[in-house]
């Protein structure tokens, strides 16, 4: 962990005496700039085929948990451009990003969504594509898989305090093919003071070890070790665009 700068602990006692408020901590979180822990990348530098990629998205998935659309675009474009035929999804909720993944895939792909929660997997249940969706239930350990199971694709979107984010990237590093890909989620300037968003600081201690990258212009963050397309060979966070807006070719998150 990296020692809290003294900006942090201003704003961490201003947000203590203004009673915990979470659109307060929300709007002080956004002013930790030092918390951009990781390079940035285009998502067409780390992703095959991103820009001629098509995807398809009937339902728009509901709820103040769910992904926002721009990181579903990238996630589903991803899957489509590594060709993942095992897809893992770490926390998965109503089943929204399960559902879509299994619609934007062919009948080879297999997507294993895992939650705590029993009910999860609502948004897909009773439909064709559930038979290609395995479900899981329990905490996000090694136990919940198979001594050869692997996955091509890996979207790490559960808990998102540091320990969670620490165990769950531990246990997909754990399961990961040779050659796939980790998609972490909500790399973002979010819930810093309460501790519910500790992905920065969790993922810039996981970059000490691989090279990971932050997706410009979303909350996902990429490590990947397909022959090509290892972030490991990316030289390193490009500045932000400037000038022009007309020029500026960057996601919009």
């Amino acid at each position: 962990m990296i020692k809290e700068p003294a900006k942090a602990r201003v704003l961490r006692l201003l947000w203590r005496l203004s009673g915990r408020k979470p659109r307060l901590e929300q709007f002080f979180s956004s002013l930790l700039t030092h918390r951009r822990y990781l390079p940035e990348c285009e998502a067409k530098e780390i992703i095959p085929r991103f820009e001629e990629s098509e995807i398809r998205i009937k339902q728009c998935p509901l709820g103040a948990w769910s992904t926002p659309l721009v990181d579903l675009v990238v996630l589903l474009k991803g899957t489509l451009g590594f060709e993942s035929k095992r897809i893992l999804e770490l926390g998965s909720y109503r089943g929204d990003t399960a559902r879509l993944l299994a619609e934007n895939t062919g009948p080879e792909t297999v997507i294993c969504a895992v939650d705590i929660d029993e009910q999860h997997g609502i948004s897909y249940r009773g439909l064709p594509v559930a038979s290609r969706i395995r479900r899981k239930t329990g905490r996000i350990s090694p136990g919940l898989f198979g001594k050869d199971e692997k996955f091509d694709l890996i979207f790490v979107d559960a808990n998102h305090d540091f320990a969670s984010v620490m165990n769950d990237t531990d246990v997909a590093f754990g399961v990961l093919a040779e050659q796939g890909v980790i998609l972490w989620h909500d790399y973002s300037p979010q819930g810093y003071f309460s501790g519910l968003c500790g992905v920065p600081e969790a993922l810039n201690q996981v970059a000490q070890r691989c090279a990971i990258y932050a997706i410009r212009g979303t909350w996902l963050a990429i490590y990947s070790s397909v022959n090509g397309w290892q972030t490991k060979k990316l030289s390193g966070g490009k500045p932000a665009a400037s000038g022009s807006v007309w020029a500026e070719e960057g996601l919009r998150g």
